[in-house]
């Protein structure tokens, strides 16, 4: 999608929001430090805040009402209607005809005859989530929409929400401070401070050198106990017992090692060959793009260099089996 905004926001406290970017991307993230005015910008992108021109797809919303810009809003607090349960929740908006394979997708289908008040704060963005989906939006907007999580709940919301833009193709404007997130879900960043933009680009290469834990989602077939078959090679990992079907996994860039050798009398239970896709360098690192299965690992410029690493290349990864996370079934 093309997105093209240009926001301007006085605030009676003096705070001042200027900020305007073009780019042609699938999701987009905006990140910064606290009051830097991003939260402000999504409201100027939902039209909360009137002025700002917004034209997404093509399609100028400037003067277009709030309630047929075919924008869903998923901010901080999930705002669900206390007095419905969490199927009348989802099935609010009048384009919800009914509930198809979202629940699944973002694994709340248990939740469906409960009431908000029974839910946790992780349950009820998940539901916030889905009711936004199933309103079938132009645009999703979400406003760090994993705050407050523990670490395996935010991995285990990052792996869905990212299945759901890969399964609906929904464009969306993540806001965040976690580069991580910005790098799991986002093509391209905008970073803002004090209102202003000051750097806009594609996301990995926005990435400051402090920021470069990058998460790996994918998912896999088990096909025994803690072997799980993931685009035709097999990795162990630690599973649950028992544990059969599709599952969600993921593991970090940085657990990731390449060699252009198969190493020999090594601990690490995942050695498999691999060719290099991309290679896309991050201030001090680089982050190397692996085919089959498609993961990244993050190395320094100085390892990437020596391996001689580029498209095209053949090479070795090397993966931990307790690095590889279970995140739940597929």
């Amino acid at each position: 999608m093309r997105f093209d905004i240009a926001a301007r926001v006085r605030r009676s406290t003096g705070f001042t929001l200027e900020a305007r970017f073009s780019c042609q991307a699938d999701s987009v993230g905006v990140t910064g430090p606290s009051g830097s005015g991003k939260s402000t910008l999504l409201d100027a992108v939902a039209g909360i805040e009137p002025g700002a021109r917004v034209v997404l797809g093509g399609t100028d919303l400037g003067s277009v009402p709030i309630e047929r810009r075919g924008v869903a809003y998923v901010s901080q607090d999930p705002l669900l209607f206390p007095h419905l349960s969490v199927r009348a929740n989802l099935l609010f908006s009048p384009r919800a005809s009914d509930l198809g394979e979202v629940p699944d997708a973002l694994g709340i289908r248990p939740l469906l005859d409960r009431m908000p008040r029974n839910l946790s704060g992780g349950e009820r963005r998940r539901v916030a989530l889905g009711r936004a989906i199933l309103s079938r939006p132009k645009v999703l907007l979400l406003d760090e929409p994993f705050g407050g999580l523990d670490e395996t709940r935010r991995r285990d919301a990052m792996s869905l929400l990212d299945r759901v833009r890969s399964s609906y193709r929904l464009p969306m404007v993540l806001v965040s401070h976690v580069a991580e997130e910005l790098a799991a879900l986002t093509d391209w960043t905008v970073r803002l401070e004090e209102g202003r933009v000051i750097s806009s680009g594609p996301t990995v290469a926005a990435l400051r050198e402090a920021e470069t834990r990058i998460d790996n989602y994918f998912e896999g077939e088990v096909v025994s106990a803690g072997r799980v078959r993931v685009e035709g090679t097999e990795l162990a990992c630690l599973l649950p017992e028992r544990l059969s079907g599709r599952v969600r996994l993921a593991c970090y860039a940085h657990d990731i090692l390449l060699a252009r050798e198969a190493p020999r009398a090594i601990s690490a239970r995942n050695v498999f060959s691999v060719r290099v896709a991309n290679v896309i360098r991050i201030a001090e690192a680089v982050l190397v793009e692996i085919e089959k299965p498609a993961l990244r690992a993050l190395l320094t410029t100085e390892a990437a260099t020596s391996l001689g690493l580029s498209p095209g290349t053949e090479a070795f990864a090397v993966v931990k089996a307790t690095s590889v996370v279970y995140l739940g079934p597929a």
